[in-house]
């Protein structure tokens, strides 16, 4: 078994035994002997280093009854401790709690889906559309043929691209010191799109676009 299925199997049985264990504590209202079979389960998962560190929080309609913090945020001998309010990287997992909270929006009747999204996201307003480099290596832009709407984004069909699978997105980044995706910032929107919206699918950052409708 390797490194990583290991780690898969210890993440699987923890996370197993905690939703039996919170199903158990929220049938007898969270007690504190619950809870501290949950401390214990947790802790376990975190020691002997298969797991650098763990936060745990789970509620009902009426608020939490489990809340945990265990092990370190860095694997550094001197790494902080991890706490309640740690902030994580979870890089594409964000894709699916961003489309869950657009549609909310879609269903409050505060987006629509088919609208065009430069009413809430100005630098979406004129896309742009990079067709490849001249003889000299300028970029060839065109405009899209259409505008760019949430469910192009929430599709990934908006036409953008990662610059790690295109290699003219990576090049256009380059010669215009764009950041990439991986910056983090919202300067990556302005990254031309590689075909016209809604014409095909691409997995990109289409829903870091979304997200900063919300």
């Amino acid at each position: 078994m390797t490194e990583i299925s290991r780690r898969n199997a210890v993440l699987g049985t923890a996370a197993a035994a905690f939703a039996g264990a919170m199903h158990q504590a929220d049938a007898q209202s969270g007690t504190r002997a619950d809870k501290a079979a949950i401390d214990h389960l947790l802790q376990q998962a975190v020691g002997g280093g298969r797991l650098p560190g763990v936060v745990a929080l789970a509620a009902t309609d009426k608020g939490p009854i489990y809340q945990g913090a265990f092990g370190k945020r860095s694997l550094a001998a001197d790494g902080a401790d991890m706490t309640s309010d740690s902030v994580f990287w979870i890089a594409s997992m964000t894709k699916a709690i961003t489309s869950t909270a657009a549609m909310q929006q879609v269903e409050r009747g505060k987006l629509n889906l088919d609208q065009p999204i430069s009413g809430v996201l100005p630098e979406l307003a004129s896309p742009q559309v990079l067709e490849g480099f001249d003889a000299s290596g300028a970029p060839k832009l065109r405009p899209a043929k259409r505008p760019i709407t949430l469910r192009h984004l929430l599709t990934h069909t908006a036409g953008f691209s990662y610059d790690i699978w295109n290699a003219n997105t990576a090049r256009y980044e380059k010669i215009t010191g764009l950041p990439g995706i991986i910056s983090c910032k919202n300067d990556a929107l302005r990254t031309p799109l590689g075909f016209d919206p809604g014409e095909r699918l691409r997995h990109s950052h289409n829903l870091l676009a979304a997200a900063t409708t919300l």
